[in-house]
């Protein structure tokens, strides 16, 4: 509970902010207990994407530090089908990382509890991830890794600028992985 008071309080991210934040979550969690990290977004939607080519690439990068405690899930475009396998775990936390639209710079990042998003919420998806969060997720602290698109157009590419960022978030899960012995 502390991790996510503490980052409530800090919803004004700038683009590396959410990095300490993400770690105090990871690190300030229950060694008994999950956490989820989702990625979301339609293949085909351009910057949209974003979410589950981190996941995707995190994964690849990731298969030999991996564990039963942090689990990583590509939810794509249909995230509402995985979140009811998600609830069954019990996680701790669950950190969606989704293209969201935040009204800031493409690229900018923050890392937000879905408890301070309100309806309809910034994101492409079809239900509401604070509604899904409220109703499938009641024991878990819910956040979104929140990533300003570019774009969100007809595409299969990331553009440029989401790609230097979604690489970057990539490398830093790799890294926070390595760095709890996973």
């Amino acid at each position: 509970m502390k991790a996510q008071q503490w980052v409530s309080e800090q919803t004004t991210s700038t683009i590396l902010a959410w990095q300490p934040q993400l770690k105090k979550i990871i690190e300030s969690s229950s060694l008994t207990r999950k956490i989820a990290l989702v990625g979301m977004g339609h293949p085909l939607r351009s910057d949209d994407y974003a979410g589950s080519y981190i996941v995707k690439k995190t994964i690849t990068r990731a298969k030999s530090k991996r564990s039963d405690r942090i689990l990583l899930f590509d939810g794509e475009d249909n995230v509402e089908n995985l979140i009811t396998r998600i609830a069954q775990l019990e996680p701790e936390h669950v950190i969606f990382i989704d293209a969201c639209e935040t009204k800031e710079e493409p690229g900018e990042t923050k890392l937000i509890s879905v408890t301070q998003t309100s309806y309809p919420f910034f994101t492409t998806h079809g239900v509401p991830l604070k509604l899904l969060a409220q109703q499938l997720l009641p024991k878990s602290s819910v956040w979104i890794l929140a990533i300003q698109p570019a774009s969100t157009d007809f595409g299969e590419q990331l553009s440029k600028e989401i790609c230097a960022i979604a690489d970057s978030i990539s490398n830093f899960l790799v890294k926070l992985l390595e760095e709890r012995g996973q």
